[in-house]
Parts: C-alpha cells; sequence; structure tokens
C-alpha cells in the first residue's frame, strides 16, 4: 500500500513529509453587478439605482402602450409596427406592445359596445317619444 505522501531528506538530516501538488479548478468569473446587493438601512449613502433598458426598447411598442388610454385605434397601429420591428430587429419590448395591443383592442371593442347601446337608447327614446305623442294626437281629435 502506498501513501499518499514519500518522505524528503532535507539537508539537516530529519524528515519531512510532503504532499502532492492536487491539481485545482480554476475559479469562475463572476459579474459583480449579478451579485445581491446588500440592503439599505437609514444613515448609509443610497445606493446608485440600476441601469434601465429603456434604451433598448421599441419605440412604437412604448407608443402603443400610451395610446391604448388616449386613442386605441393608434394603439392599435402603433402594436402591430412595434410587433412588426421587434421581430425584424429584434429590440426589447416585446411584452409592452402585447400590452398595449391587448388593452388597445378590449378599450376599442368597449367603446364601441358603448356607442351601441347609446344609440340603441337614443333610438328607443325617440320610438318611445313618437308612440307617446302619436297617442296624445289621437285623443285630442276624438273630443
Amino acid at each position: 500500500m502506498s501513501t499518499p505522501f514519500t518522505p524528503d531528506q532535507p539537508e539537516d538530516g530529519g524528515t519531512q513529509p510532503t504532499v502532492p501538488l492536487q491539481q485545482t479548478m480554476p475559479y469562475p468569473q463572476v459579474d459583480a453587478s449579478a451579485a445581491p446587493q446588500p440592503p439599505y438601512y437609514p444613515g448609509q449613502p443610497q445606493p446608485l439605482p440600476e441601469k434601465t433598458t429603456l434604451g433598448e426598447t421599441n419605440t412604437f411598442a412604448l407608443l402603443s402602450i400610451i395610446f391604448a388610454f388616449l386613442a386605441p385605434i393608434a394603439g392599435i397601429v402603433f402594436g402591430h409596427l412595434g410587433l412588426g420591428q421587434i421581430k425584424r430587429n429584434g429590440d426589447g419590448g416585446r411584452g409592452i406592445a402585447l400590452t398595449g395591443l391587448i388593452m388597445s383592442y378590449a378599450y376599442f371593442v368597449l367603446l364601441a359596445l358603448f356607442i351601441i347601446a347609446y344609440v340603441g337608447f337614443i333610438v328607443v327614446l325617440i320610438g318611445t317619444a313618437g308612440a307617446a305623442f302619436s297617442e296624445i294626437g289621437s285623443y285630442s281629435s276624438e273630443y
């Protein structure tokens, strides 16, 4: 049976065990920005805000979500244009463009239903008023 170390004879005559060198794996390089940040305590200087990716977001996608609240037709147009550019160029903001599209379509459908209900209410109101006035006219002609 062999021992993991071999005795070495130094010049002073004593024996000194030596351990063979082990091969070690190099440490992986870790990005310091990916490490978790320490908590902020009052009295310490505030940490710097993290970088945003707003510069990498497609402009039409941002316009789509803004116009979803203001003008749903424009939100739909910009959403589709943004999705096309994102697919072609690989820009960021696909989720924003989809959110803008979904909200624009939902707002457009609700607005269309409201207009249909409003016009229907006016038609029923005019029909009821016409029927009421025609009955009043028939009563006045009898006397």
